[in-house]
């Protein structure tokens, strides 16, 4: 087997990727590639090093070491090696890329297009039953056969096809359309979390996927319809996404501000890169408070992220991983990110806010309005979803976010 990998976007061959000496990796662009593959990979004829470009490669591969090393046995590779495990399963990563062996002349060409049919196996509810509860030890579809699939981030979660309401298993190598999430052991139900929070986010005015909740048999799932693929008329079409990491060339494993991620500055860095930068920036502001206000501590940069269209249009994402954290006393009051020098949560004041808006070239005029009006309508908006379904935390939640609006609107 070739230690080289051709790189595709959609059905563009983009470049190749290359394992290096040291077990690392070289990118370099085809010298007909017209797209980016991210914002810290600008078309250029010099290959692009392993410190270069790992950001990007690394981040479109699951982080659990559990999962990296379910793959690293049905395969029979190193589970540490990020180029292996994009050779084994780099076939629907998120995106539009994907990764196929150099000497595989046949498959590339047979699988890849700009605009798939429906090709899929319906799951009976036992059998999605059966396939939720064998995620713990068969991660990323590893159980089935033909399914090469990658998923970044540190939950167990899969990705699945839907049509007419139908979840099932692509086949042919046609994409994934919605992520499945089980719930989170050991945390109270964190997909009626989830929920609530990524509902009260859309009528904030938010842009978020479509959701639901889900069941197999007794198996609850929170189901998320994938931003990254565009389903018209029952055909599937790859749109190409990259997080904030990716495009700040910052590995998996430094994801929070603390061990060296994105800070709140560099995400407006890379928002004044889209195509419509003012729309994506008062975009990120309202996300920015409404995480705060809901109790997310959790939100770093791979919670972020920008869509490439065809025609080089770039796009703020639709918000995603939104949970309120402070309903669980185990978990951290530590945010991800700074606010104004801080990352206690209870220690945060309009000051920092007004701190925060300074350090990023942003305006606080502006940004002190979307504070005050969410402030005002978010306890309302959270009120109205959790009694829309039945659920135990709503109450949880919406006693954090009164605390959290409450002390800021003091401030006014």
């Amino acid at each position: 087997m070739s230690n080289f990998l051709n790189v595709f976007l959609n059905n563009e061959h983009i470049g190749t990727l290359e394992k290096d000496g040291n077990g690392g990796i070289i990118f370099q662009y085809s010298g007909l590639a017209e797209r980016i593959l991210s914002l810290s990979l600008p078309i250029q004829k010099e290959p692009f090093d392993n410190k270069k470009c790992r950001g990007f490669f690394n981040g479109l591969l699951p982080e659990s070491e559990h999962t990296r090393i379910a793959i690293g046995k049905k395969y029979g590779i190193n589970p540490k090696n990020d180029f292996s495990i994009l050779k084994a399963v780099g076939y629907d990563c998120a995106g539009a890329v994907s990764f196929f062996d150099s000497s595989d002349k046949e498959t590339p060409s047979k699988y890849l297009k700009e605009i798939y049919e429906t090709d899929y196996t319906n799951l009976s509810e036992d059998e999605l039953e059966k396939y939720i509860n064998e995620l713990p030890q068969k991660p990323l579809a590893t159980g089935i056969e033909d399914m090469r699939l990658s998923l970044a981030g540190a939950q167990d979660k899969t990705a699945v096809i839907v049509v007419d309401g139908q979840i099932g298993i692509p086949k042919n190598n046609v994409p994934t359309t919605h992520i499945l999430k089980p719930e989170i052991n050991g945390f109270n139900e964190t997909t009626e979390n989830e929920y609530i929070c990524i509902k009260s986010a859309e009528i904030a005015g938010i842009k978020v996927p479509n959701v639901e909740i889900g069941y197999a048999n007794n198996k609850k799932f929170f189901l998320i319809q994938r931003y990254d693929r565009e389903i018209i008329n029952k055909k599937i079409r790859r749109i190409h996404q990259e997080d904030f990491c990716q495009a700040s060339n910052i590995v998996s494993a430094y994801k929070y501000q603390a061990e060296g991620g994105v800070n709140f500055k560099g995400c407006f860095e890379i928002l004044r890169k889209t195509t419509q930068p003012a729309v994506s920036i008062n975009q990120f502001l309202h996300l920015i408070i409404f995480n705060f206000l809901i109790g997310n501590n959790d939100a770093h940069g791979k919670n972020f992220s920008i869509l490439h269209y065809d025609n080089n249009k770039i796009e703020f994402a639709p918000a995603y991983d939104i949970l309120c954290s402070q309903v669980y006393p185990e978990l951290s009051e530590k945010m991800a990110m700074k606010i104004g020098g801080h990352y206690n949560h209870n220690e945060i004041l309009l000051r920092h806010f007004e701190k925060l808006a300074n350090e990023a070239d942003i305006s606080f005029t502006q940004f002190k309005k979307i504070i005050k009006n969410q402030c005002e309508i978010l306890p309302d908006i959270i009120d109205s979803v959790i009694n829309s379904f039945e659920n135990n935390i709503g109450k949880d939640i919406l006693a954090v976010v009164n605390k959290n609006c409450n002390k800021l609107l003091k401030e006014f």
